[in-house]
């Protein structure tokens, strides 16, 4: 078991009615990010990536939405952060088209970061795509 699947075990809840991915489909995504994808991303997108994960109700993260969301998050990080690149970068989420949550390079440790339009710069946020899910269960189901 990875570390993504351990961590959704411990919260079954969050993972009824949850759709998850054929390779097929996990190589769509990865070929519209242009960048291979961290095993605990992919391991997600292969137990939820399809939709129906409690923990992101609301969010664009699924299969096929997320398809094209790197071009939207590039825009935003033009405006917000100027010089800044989504090269060697995975855009997992949007939140209402103008929050984008996305993993760093592997080269620079895989962190994940948030950009938002209106708001100056780029902010991190957990030290691994699985922390933030771990993070983001853990506030849901105190």
């Amino acid at each position: 078991m990875g570390v993504t699947a351990g961590i959704l075990s411990a919260f079954p809840e969050s993972l009824k009615g949850a759709v998850g991915l054929t390779p097929e489909q996990i190589s769509l995504v990865e070929e519209d990010q242009g960048v291979a994808l961290p095993e605990d991303y992919r391991e997600f997108l292969a137990l939820a990536g399809g939709g129906g994960f409690s923990a992101l109700r609301g969010e664009t993260y699924a299969f096929p939405e997320i398809l094209g969301i790197k071009d939207h998050a590039r825009e935003i990080l033009e405006e917000s952060a100027p010089g800044q690149s989504l090269d060697g970068c995975v855009v997992f989420m949007a939140h209402q088209g103008y929050i984008y949550s996305f993993i760093g390079p592997a080269a620079k440790g895989g962190k994940t970061y948030e950009v938002a339009e209106g708001h100056d710069g780029v902010h991190e946020g957990a030290a691994s795509f699985a922390s933030f899910i771990h993070g983001t269960l853990r506030a849901l189901y105190k």
